[in-house]
């Protein structure tokens, strides 16, 4: 042991004995209370919590995965359609409407920029009416919109003699596939910020009474 190392022990010995000593006699301090931390030591929002404030669940909604049965295979598929049996017109007229929009989209010039606020608007009214879970209501209603305008677009091509093959070249699936999968994440998008919309429209509402008084 060093002749530094010993003076830091005998240091340490007497001021347990120093303390032990105050302690017998009733003259031990009392601990210091933790500073708490200041202002500037907390923890400052990111950019995207200032746009996005945290909003609350929407208030006086049941559970919407009651009556859900959990047990068996594929809980995550099943649970999924459960939910989209419980609200078909939050996702199924949205989807039609975002089917417009993208038909829309498609042209040029005012139509397309018309598709553009159509086919969007949909998305997060999905995701606004959509309470049980805006993200796969907007994601569903953005498919479905992809799925009809496909559909109608690749019938147009059928009828002007367009031929099997011409649907099967790997250009024509690889670019369907890209698009599918654009629209969802569009969809999922949408459907989030209806439904965020939604929650922080209605803690504004109820906290407006009470900032009156």
């Amino acid at each position: 042991m060093s002749r530094s190392d010993d003076e830091r022990s005998r240091a340490s010995r007497a001021e347990a004995r120093r303390r032990a000593r105050l302690a017998a006699r009733g003259e031990l301090p009392e601990a210091e209370p933790e500073l708490a931390p200041t202002a500037t030591e907390e923890r400052q929002p990111n950019l995207l919590r200032r746009i996005f404030p945290a909003a609350p669940p929407l208030p006086g909604r049941p559970d919407p995965l009651a009556g859900f049965d959990p047990s068996g295979s594929l809980r995550p598929v099943r649970e999924r359609l459960f939910l989209l049996r419980q609200n078909v017109p939050a996702w199924l007229l949205p989807g039609i409407a975002a089917f417009v929009g993208y038909f829309l989209t498609l042209s040029a010039g005012v139509f397309g920029l018309l598709g553009t606020f159509v086919l969007f608007g949909s998305l997060i009214a999905a995701g606004w009416f959509g309470w049980q879970r805006p993200t796969l209501y907007g994601t569903t209603a953005a498919l479905i919109s992809f799925v009809l305008t496909t559909a109608v677009v690749l019938y147009t091509f059928a009828s002007e003699g367009a031929g099997p093959e011409t649907f099967e070249s790997t250009s024509v699936i690889l670019s369907l596939g890209l698009q599918a999968i654009y629209q969802a994440g569009l969809g999922f998008i949408g459907g989030w910020y209806g439904g965020y919309l939604r929650r922080r429209q209605t803690q504004l509402s109820a906290e407006m009474p009470r900032r009156r008084r």
